[in-house]
């Protein structure tokens, strides 16, 4: 019986080098096609290009070695979840990590066998420790070691980064597999998972195009794949280290209540709708023009145009909608339970309303504040892996005030219109109809010389050249009657202390 258990729990086994056969048939197959290229192009090739030909080849990589690490990992992950070893360990954290640590074992094993596959296949190759003139050559079918050339100074350095990315990536999709059993324990899902991994993995390579970089698995494995396509050497390893600890802040979280945790999704459903409705916006806009040699700036500028007197579009004015009022319905969230908080013991603890307003308030133009920087850093970002331009413009400033200054102010009359006509008709579903209805004033037939302070932050201005600090001012103007008009009404409102 403890011969069966040990059994059981060996990690690594000699018959892993089975794997090992057909790497070195693939490498073979690639090293029959370099004596014709030498030849066609007049140069010599050296050990590195044979290595590199299938250390860094997307075919072999996404088809095989990688798939086969997911599968022996879901086995090995199935056979040795046992409840007493789960008991003793006293939590899933600790034992998706024990076996993260083992599956990274087996990883390294994976990795000895490739290398020694391909080294074996590279025998009696002419070595140096730098690149050949293969690499030199820019045409179909060397463009492994062409981007490898361009982008690496030594091939040692590009080796060991390729090693390196391909185990993040390993890990961080084993960590998922860990994550997934922890919750369901059934191999069947993880192999579920697994084959849609790999038809993800194939349609991504072969159907999504270069604009979707960023959810393009090969970026991940192969690194001349992903430095080619991000114009890149740290971006593939920077987005897949983020995503492993994103899964590890998950690990960290795996142990709580899950009544909890479901309460606390339900909680936040409108903030993840948000958050996604933003992201898919800004992800058609940016892609949308990622070939129309706008900077950075520009596509920021497309991507909140929003509307003026001159401009209007269905998409741009939907999307401002989803933006700003759709971020002021996550504040009204927020007023809601201030509102519903108000009462005698309220008035008691804080002596007037006034001061009870001025103690959450700053609260909500912290949450402003911080959709604003969100939006702003998540929209640069999305539009630069795109492969937009970074440039100095000669408006950055008036771009960067408009949004955050204007943008802030903007949304801030927002939410005082929201307030007063939440706390005159005690409803908050008839202050949000209300700013909906004002939208009509953001038509360009409407506007009445932006007489409504509706829409004044569409970052269309800029392009217009319209003045920011003179929309600054008349947003500051509408705010302070806003003020005293909410005071007012405080104020009246009649408490008996």
């Amino acid at each position: 019986m403890i011969r069966m258990l040990a059994m059981k729990d060996k990690i690594l086994s000699w018959k892993y080098l089975f794997a090992s056969i057909p790497i070195v048939l693939y490498s073979l197959s690639n090293r029959q096609s370099m004596p014709q290229f030498e030849e066609v192009h007049n140069v010599a090739a050296n050990f590195w290009d044979y290595v590199f030909l299938s250390a860094s080849d997307v075919y072999l990589l996404l088809f095989y070695f990688f798939p086969l690490i997911l599968f022996i990992s879901t086995i090995y992950i199935n056979r040795t979840f046992e409840y007493t070893k789960l008991i003793r360990l006293g939590s899933y954290k600790k034992w998706i990590f024990i076996k993260l640590k083992q599956l990274f074992k087996i990883d390294i094993l994976f990795i000895f066998i490739l290398l020694g596959a391909i080294l074996l296949t590279s025998i009696n190759t002419p070595f140096s420790t730098e690149w050949s003139d293969v690499g030199r050559i820019n045409v179909s079918g060397n463009e492994i070691l062409y981007y490898l050339r361009l982008y690496f100074s030594t091939p040692i350095i590009a080796l060991i980064l390729q090693i390196g990315l391909f185990l993040l990536t390993t890990i961080t999709f084993q960590l998922l597999l860990c994550i997934i059993y922890a919750g369901v324990k059934k191999s069947s899902i993880l192999h579920l998972l697994n084959g849609l991994l790999y038809l993800y993995g194939s349609i991504s390579f072969k159907v999504f195009p270069p604009s979707m970089k960023l959810i393009i698995l090969p970026n991940y494995l192969s690194l001349f794949h992903g430095v080619a396509s991000f114009d890149s050497i740290i971006m593939p390893f920077v987005i897949m280290l983020a995503t492993l600890l994103i899964l590890i802040f998950i690990t960290n979280h795996v142990d709580r209540n899950h009544v909890s945790m479901k309460s606390s999704l339900v909680r936040n459903l409108p903030l993840i709708a948000y958050g996604l409705l933003c992201l898919m916006g800004i992800l058609f806009t940016t892609r949308k023009f990622a070939n129309g040699n706008l900077s950075i700036w520009d596509g920021f500028i497309v991507t909140f145009m929003g509307t003026t007197n001159e401009i209007y579009n269905l998409i741009s004015f939907a999307f401002y909608i989803v933006v700003f009022l759709g971020a002021v319905y996550l504040v009204q969230l927020r007023i809601q339970t201030y509102l519903s908080e108000m009462s005698y013991y309220t008035m008691v603890r804080y002596r007037s309303i006034n001061k009870w307003f001025l103690s959450w308030f700053p609260r909500i133009l912290k949450t402003i504040m911080i959709i604003l920087l969100a939006l702003f850093a998540g929209t640069n970002t999305i539009a630069f892996l795109n492969g937009y331009p970074v440039t100095v413009q000669d408006n950055l400033f008036e771009i960067v005030y408009h949004f955050m200054i204007n943008g802030f102010l903007q949304l801030i009359f927002y939410v005082l219109f929201v307030m007063i006509i939440s706390f005159a008709t005690k409803d908050v579903l008839k202050s949000f109809i209300s700013l909906l209805v004002l939208t009509i004033f953001m038509f360009p037939s409407f506007r009445i010389d932006n007489l409504i302070p509706i829409g004044l932050n569409s970052m269309g201005y800029v392009l217009e050249g319209a003045s920011v600090v003179l929309i600054s001012v008349k947003l500051s103007i509408y705010i302070s009657v806003e003020t005293l008009v909410l005071f007012y009404l405080y104020n009246k409102k009649d408490y008996i202390l």
